[in-house]
């Protein structure tokens, strides 16, 4: 069994992180808790939510690669009456011959293995860094012969977890996907073979490929299920900024924020020469120019605790709760981050960030919640806590 231990992230973000895919049987890690049984019951889970709603969001169902509208999805969704996802299988393969059904929203009914997730990604960017985008769980599942989009290459490097069957990836290298520009959602590729790496796993390994690399899963036509990882490597670290300081700098421009157009009065000069800027830049050179340091600090640090509470994942979990008397983390690998401003303390979970007036018993209740430990309930607090709450940081409790 290979253990995912601190040598081999070391190991995998030195060779493989971004540079080239990698195949590992028999994998020691608490995601092979989510196995068959496991993705089956948040399947249904999942299914029984959205039948609810009247909404298939989350989901996605291909017949011989076409997508199926919304309303027709509904009804083909797991029901706990299959009882496995083999069960499942059998139902659907007496209707389609060749049929895929792809969700990427499990973890709105799981905290549990969100924790595991976390546990995993936490490893990972020790060694890579944490995401600017997100990570995703996307779970792949049915009779499907190719991948129902054809070869494509995606924004993320990817994680993928089989649970039943046989799962066969077929790669190429990003340079050669860029002279070839035919194999861009391509379903026939037999020029392109010999370019190319196939990956075979099977339920207890795990495959990764770095985000530039082209794929595509591919099959006899036999029931396989498999969930993947993809940690999204695509939102350069200028976008985060702009994110962030945007409505800064438009508060300081005012009404010119929003102009679509610059006044020109003067046209350059037969010579060329652009010697002076439009009265507008000029404005914005001066504006800019009184950027309060401490207040670019403060709106960084504030972003910065609401994407890190996100734990880098793009869904959490849906939260029922009503506040009581007593206070626990509703997962112990979900705790409340905070930070202190002045008189105000920021507290952050699953990408929000709530406000509060300071004080050190406040922080200390905080600190108690995150080592683990039930705490009451202060009136004083109850806003905050409730907000914490229906993030889903807090367990309910009588």
């Amino acid at each position: 069994m290979t253990s995912l231990n601190s040598q081999f992230w070391k190991n995998f973000a030195a060779k493989h992180w971004e540079k080239k895919p990698l195949l590992l049987k028999d994998v020691g890690t608490p995601l092979r808790k989510m196995d068959a049984a496991a993705v089956f019951e948040l399947l249904v889970k999942f299914a029984d939510l959205c039948r609810a709603r009247g909404d298939s969001a989350g989901f996605k169902f291909y017949v011989d690669g076409a997508k199926l509208h919304e309303d027709e999805v509904l009804e083909l969704l797991p029901e706990k009456a299959d009882a496995s996802l083999q069960g499942y299988h059998e139902r659907m393969n007496e209707i389609f011959e060749d049929y895929g059904l792809v969700c990427d929203e499990l973890l709105q009914v799981s905290a549990e293995y969100q924790g595991h997730l976390i546990e995993f990604t936490r490893e990972l960017y020790r060694v890579v860094g944490f995401p600017n985008r997100f990570a995703e769980m996307g779970l792949y599942l049915g009779n499907y012969k190719k991948t129902p989009f054809g070869v494509h290459v995606d924004g993320c490097g990817v994680f993928s977890f089989p649970v039943a069957g046989t799962k066969r990836f077929r790669l190429w290298r990003n340079e050669y996907g860029a002279k070839h520009p035919d194999l861009d959602r391509a379903f026939e590729y037999k020029k392109h073979l010999k370019a190319s790496e196939l990956m075979t796993a099977k339920p207890g390994d795990m495959t990764y490929w770095p985000s530039s690399a082209w794929h595509i899963a591919e099959s006899d036509g036999e029931f396989s299920a498999t969930w993947s990882l993809g940690v999204w490597v695509d939102k350069p670290h200028a976008e985060v900024v702009s994110e962030v300081l945007g409505p800064l700098v438009g508060a300081l421009l005012g009404k010119n924020a929003k102009l679509g157009a610059t006044p020109i009065k003067n046209f350059p000069a037969a010579s060329g020469e652009v010697a002076d800027l439009p009265p507008l830049l000029s404005q914005t050179s001066k504006v800019l120019g009184h950027l309060d340091a401490e207040e670019l600090e403060r709106r960084l640090r504030e972003y910065w605790l609401g994407h890190l509470s996100a734990q880098g994942l793009k869904v959490a979990p849906a939260a029922k709760f009503r506040l009581g008397k007593n206070l626990r983390l509703a997962q112990p690998s979900s705790p409340i981050l905070w930070a202190v401003e002045g008189r105000t303390l920021r507290c952050g979970f699953a990408g929000q960030v709530f406000a509060a007036p300071y004080s050190k018993a406040l922080v200390d209740q905080l600190k108690l919640l995150n080592s683990g430990q039930t705490v009451p309930l202060k009136a004083a607090d109850r806003k905050l806590f409730t907000s914490l709450g229906n993030a889903g940081a807090l367990a309910h409790l009588k």
